[in-house]
């Protein structure tokens, strides 16, 4: 039996077509062990013939956010033959080998969790992220657009669109945060790692496209949900108050200009305060009431 297996999830959400060209681009590792987590509230894709007994299916229910539905996929798709966790989104392409490098690098001493440099698929000589940086009084993260240097290299935290990390230390730090519904848990995740002492790295010669959405950002629901999670982490980085003013007076500066950013600053801050459940529920009905 091969105790040196990686479980591999893809979370799925719209796009099959999108979601099988990502399962394609690794089906030839004889060392993944692929589980679709299908989190588009359709509920409704299914294995095409030619991946039949090379990947599983894990239904999450539709509802959740990306890290409760990482999380929920790996507690159901995990066995004792898995030293590690690569997850991936559904809008990524891996290049050539991208994951037996970061394999490579995830045994280094102390490596806790390992990610590639990540360009544009539709221009693969740009850079969407090599790693990321958080800055903590702005309460902010952002992917770094060039590589560092050619060689592995430290970084504050790893986007959540592809990351491999140990099994040990997945347990260790108990998954992704799921506070938040997408974005900054990857950020909270790499900080419990590094509180744990090990390391979060970079690996430049491993290449991962994606595919990234170019309008979502400035929807409403989008707008809304960043402010919220902005907040949480806010609040993990300084304590439940401070936090929570900080990142609320960072967010109306991001936003004040934006088509109904007071509005929905307004309405995040509120329900912040209220304890309103973020769920793709709240967001919908975001969506909704600030719909043109």
């Amino acid at each position: 039996m091969n105790t040196n297996m990686t479980l591999c999830v893809i979370l799925h959400y719209g796009d099959e077509d999108v979601t099988w060209g990502c399962v394609n681009s690794i089906i030839d590792y004889d060392f993944l062990d692929i589980l679709i987590a299908d989190n588009d509230p359709a509920q409704k894709i299914e294995i095409p013939q030619r991946f039949i007994n090379k990947v599983r299916i894990f239904k999450t229910g539709g509802m959740v956010g990306f890290a409760r539905a990482n999380n929920m996929a790996v507690r159901a798709g995990r066995n004792v033959t898995h030293r590690s966790i690569l997850l991936l989104n559904n809008d990524t392409v891996v290049l050539s080998d991208a994951v037996q490098r970061l394999r490579e690098l995830l045994d280094t001493e102390r490596v806790g969790a390992v990610g590639p440099c990540m360009p544009f698929a539709i221009c693969p000589d740009q850079i969407w992220a090599c790693g990321g940086v958080i800055r903590k009084f702005r309460v902010a993260i952002y992917g770094l657009s060039a590589a560092a240097k050619p060689e592995p290299y430290d970084v504050d935290y790893l986007p959540g669109a592809a990351i491999l990390c140990r099994v040990s230390v997945w347990d260790m730090v108990g998954g992704l945060p799921e506070k938040y519904f997408l974005a900054f848990e990857e950020a909270e995740f790499a900080l419990r790692v590094r509180k744990h002492k090990f390391r979060i790295v970079v690996h430049p010669q491993a290449r991962i496209l994606h595919k990234v959405g170019i309008s979502s950002d400035s929807q409403p629901m989008y707008i809304y949900n960043g402010i919220r999670n902005r907040i949480k982490f806010g609040s993990f980085l300084w304590g439940k108050l401070p936090g929570f003013f900080l990142a609320a007076i960072w967010s109306l500066i991001s936003v004040r200009h934006k088509s109904y950013g007071l509005a929905l600053w307004s309405r995040a801050v509120t329900d912040e305060v209220r304890g309103v459940v973020l769920n793709r529920a709240t967001l919908q009905d975001v969506k909704n009431s600030f719909s043109e």
